[in-house]
Order: C-alpha cells, then structure tokens, then sequence
C-alpha cells in the first residue's frame, strides 16, 4: 500500500513539474493569461539582472528617448550580464526579435527602482489588462486602457526590428517571384535619367498605436497598373517603410522617393499606408495583396473611370491583408488613390482624412 502511494505520488510530481515547465498560456482566476511560464521566468530574471545591478538609471540614457526600441541584448551588455541566452526558451525565440523600450523615462532612476514594472507586449491592441513582472520578480497585471505614472520597461517581439526585419523579407519575396520593380526595363540605355516623386512632408493624425506599445511602424504600399485596364496581370509592387513617423500630429520633411516613373506603365499611382500590428511574415502576405490586386482589376472590367477602379483594388487589397490575421491585423491608415507627376506644396489629406503629405517631382 506504501509503495503504491509512493508511486502516485511520484507521479503527481513529475506531472505537476512538466506543467509548470510547459509553454502553456497560464491560467489564473480563471483567466487566460497571454503571458507563458517561460516569459514569466525570463521576466523575472530581466527584474533581478536590473535590481542586483541597480541598473534602473541605464534606462535614462538618450537611446530609450522618446518610447525608441532598444535590443534587449544591448541592455544585457550594458548591464555585464553574461549566459543571457540560457532564460531565452526556443519558443520565445520564434516568437521575434527582442527589444524594448521605457515608458514614463523620467522616473527610471533609484528613487523609483521599487516601481518599476517589467511588462510583455501584448500582440492584440484591444487586451484589458497587461501582463509582467514587479521588480522582485512577482507576475503582476496593470490596467491597459489607461496610461500609467509608474516606470515601465516593455519587453516587445514585433517592433521595429522584426518590422525591419520582416520588410526585408517581403521585398526580397518579391525579388524572388519577380513581382519587385526593374527600374532598368522602363528606362533607355541612352539616358540614365530617373524621374521621381518624393514625400516632401507627412503627419499623421491618429498612428493607430495604444500606449502600451510604443512607437508604430508605418508602412506603404505602392502600386500601379498595367495600361490596359482589362488585364488581370499583377504590376510590380514596392513596399517602403517609413520609420521616422513615431507621433501623431506631427509634421515630419523626409524627402523620401516613393514613385519612380521609370517603374509605371500610367502617370498614376496608388499609394496605402499602414500600421503594423501583427508581427506576421510579410513574405506570406505576397500572396494576399497580389491576389486582392487581380481581383480589383477583374472588378473594374469595362470602367472607363480611372477613379472607380483604382478604389475597387485598394478595397480588394485592403479587405485581404485585415482578413488574414486572427488576433492583430495591420491597421490601415489611409489612401491615396490617385498620385500623379505632379508638385503638391499644400498638405493633401488621403481619402481617410488621417494622413496629410506634400509632394514632389523631379528627375535626377
């Protein structure tokens, strides 16, 4: 009878060892948590590495200026903290790219150190409640609808450097499948004469960013079409990333190339900004804007209105990228359906009214 309980018990052991060691969601109260047992241990071993170290005031540095994402692996070096990489489980790296980024900046120094939170971004935009550790290592949840005062140091995997890299591999996706601009096939070999339009000035009035997760990462999508307005081929496409926007209301000069004329087939193009929100690989999107873009222009057979049928693909595109993911689609910001060779010195507000832009053209 002492041996079978000895067994059972045993057993009761081991299986509550496993669990604890699973990558499950952990449930508490009968909620789900969107943190897993591994981000709560490395949480807690990102809150002892700081507080043994009294490494709050690295955080002051001009680096975290502004909510700017950081490496994580650079506050580790900062910190001298070695074998970082054994807290780091396979599950949460293929999850993304580690960075981070403080909130409430001025507060991260040894007054406060009792404060500071250390919080997981959440993928979803809508969540209630956010979900970390407390400088001691104890898992804590902090309201997500309302700004908090406290110093927090946000743990995030699908910020400007998985966008980044992300980008890369959707542009090098469209190099492979050969749907990327050759800005040689449209240009004379007697003339190396490159006409262009570049975004002279932007703002954003809303970036469709929630608090808790730092800076956006805005993007666009350029396009044309083929000259006849019949024919279901896809044209080439260019994405661009425009990580300088990291505020609404704010009037930003870049002066970035977005049209290259060489590159079209009409002296139009369309223009769609977005947010990233998902952390999805951009390669598989490939197929969901190229297919949306066929369907737009199998929509606008028999317009003779450029107008019309340039609105049924940018809803075709649209409707396909927010309907493929389940949790955080990627906000749209707006449009603009008709971009032409052309100076546009007044801000020009897209088809949402939610981004403004003045524009240029000139030949290089």
């Amino acid at each position: 009878m002492k041996t079978n309980f000895r067994k059972i018990a045993s057993l009761v052991v081991i299986s509550t060892f496993l669990f604890s060691c699973s990558n499950d969601p952990v449930i508490e109260n009968n909620e789900l948590s969107y943190l897993t047992s591994d981000k709560i241990e490395f949480g807690k071993y990102i809150a002892n590495s700081i507080k043994s170290s009294n490494g709050i005031s690295l955080f002051k540095d001009n680096k975290f200026k502004d909510q700017n994402e950081v490496l994580l692996t650079e506050v580790f070096n900062s910190l001298n903290i070695k074998n970082s990489e054994e807290f780091i489980s396979p599950e949460i790296k293929k999850e993304g790219i580690l960075e981070c980024f403080v909130y409430n900046q001025e507060k991260m120094n040894l007054n406060f150190l009792n404060d500071l939170q250390i919080l997981f971004v959440p993928i979803d935009d809508n969540v209630e409640k956010l979900e970390g550790v407390d400088i001691n290592g104890n898992k804590i949840t902090v309201n997500a609808l309302t700004p908090s005062d406290k110093p927090m140091l946000f743990i995030d995997q699908h910020g400007k450097f998985e966008f980044q890299k992300n980008m890369k591999l959707f542009n090098e996706e469209l190099k492979k499948r050969g749907l990327d601009y050759k800005l040689t096939n449209n240009v004379s070999s007697q003339s190396t004469a490159v006409d262009f339009n570049k975004i002279d000035s932007i703002k954003l009035s809303d970036v469709e960013e929630p608090w808790f997760k730092g800076n956006p990462e805005i993007y666009a999508i350029v396009f044309n079409f083929d000259k006849n307005f019949n024919d279901p081929s896809v044209p080439p496409l260019r994405v661009l990333q425009m990580p300088y926007i990291k505020k609404k209301d704010v009037l930003y000069t870049p002066e970035q190339p977005f049209v290259f004329w060489n590159e079209h087939t009409r002296n139009a193009a369309t223009m769609i900004i977005m947010e990233e929100d998902s952390g999805f690989d951009y390669a598989a999107v490939i197929n969901i804007v190229v297919q949306a873009i066929g369907t737009g222009v199998t929509l606008g057979t028999g317009d003779v209105v450029w107008t019309p049928f340039v609105v049924n693909t940018v809803t075709s595109v649209l409707d396909a990228i927010k309907g493929s993911w389940s949790q955080d689609s990627d906000d749209e910001i707006d449009q603009y359906y008709i971009i032409r060779k052309e100076n546009v010195t007044q801000l020009k507000k897209g088809a949402s009214n939610n981004a403004s832009i003045t524009y240029s053209f000139e030949t290089l």
